[in-house]
């Protein structure tokens, strides 16, 4: 079987590899897990994060679907102004920004970050894919689909999705080896323009035969098919309302343990970076998961 094998920052990912942890920081108050949010003491709060995670993530503005959280670029630049220079200047793990604007992108990367997570798959705005391909930047494109291919299963959806974004990066001049993907858990289809968009309902990605939450249990469960496309797989699954759903619980803050397993579970089946709001414990559930894949199943 081909291995997988990427970089993200500098940092080898893939298979091989131990599973990489990347830690969650956000700068948005309207983020749906406040235990996230580090808005007057950043720098502390990357310096704990760092201790747990090989990678950070720094979001200037919440992207969760189902809220109204969205703000202009210019506030999202504002924000990460504020703390991005003092962040990298103390933090010595590579600095991903969880941006899906171009403009932002450039700022951080000129400042520092080395990673682009854009959820957007680069979709909303293809001048991404010029961003990281002039600064050498790794990115991880989230598969989001534009319209909704009712009728085929969520995992094929995702993975042309995907490819679709892999093959624009690339050949707009993006190191391959820098490129990993995300199936996109909890997102639903990609919004027509930069503005307010809020999506809730029972069927998010257009087909009534996948409830929201049904369909990113499916794609954890079938996650070893991502291996097609030949890019290491960064998955996100923290805190997320499905595992709520599931789990029986009304907040992000109950639904710890729920997170963790499955974390495990995706790690299992083949996840080779895990974002999380709460590295301790998914460093914990992410060696569980590569112990269980290692085992001997013939």
């Amino acid at each position: 079987m081909q291995k997988i094998r990427g970089k993200l920052g500098g940092v080898e990912i893939g298979d091989g590899h131990p599973t990489r942890i990347m830690a969650v920081l956000n700068l948005s108050p309207e983020s749906f897990y406040k235990g996230s949010v580090a808005l007057g003491a950043a720098v502390e709060r990357a310096l704990e994060l760092e201790k747990y995670s090989d990678f950070l993530d720094v979001g200037a503005m919440s992207t969760a679907p189902y809220l109204e959280t969205w703000i202009p670029p210019e506030k999202e630049l504002e924000r990460l102004k504020a703390v991005l220079p003092d962040i990298v200047k103390n933090v010595k793990i590579p600095i991903s920004v969880d941006t899906y604007r171009p403009q932002v992108a450039e700022y951080a990367l000129k400042m520092g970050a080395s990673i682009i997570n854009d959820v957007t798959g680069g979709w909303l705005y293809p001048d991404m894919c010029r961003v990281a391909a002039d600064h050498g930047a790794s990115v991880v494109l989230m598969a989001r689909e534009k319209t909704p291919k009712k009728g085929r299963q969520p995992i094929d959806r995702v993975l042309e999705a995907l490819r679709g974004s892999v093959e624009r990066f690339e050949q707009c001049g993006v190191d391959p080896e820098r490129i990993a993907v995300d199936p996109g858990i909890g997102f639903p289809l990609l919004p027509p323009r930069d503005e307010p968009y809020v999506v809730r309902g029972e069927y998010r990605h257009g087909d009534e035969n996948w409830p929201w939450w049904k369909w990113d249990l499916h794609i954890i469960a079938y996650l070893p098919k991502l291996r097609a496309l030949g890019k290491p797989v960064v998955i996100g699954v923290s805190r997320k309302s499905f595992l709520r759903r599931v789990a029986g619980v009304d907040s992000p803050e109950e639904v710890l343990p729920a997170s963790v397993a499955a974390e495990a579970v995706a790690v299992l089946n083949g996840a080779h970076v895990v974002r999380t709001h709460n590295p301790r414990e998914t460093r914990q559930a992410a060696k569980l998961g590569e112990a269980l894949r290692l085992v001997d199943r013939a």
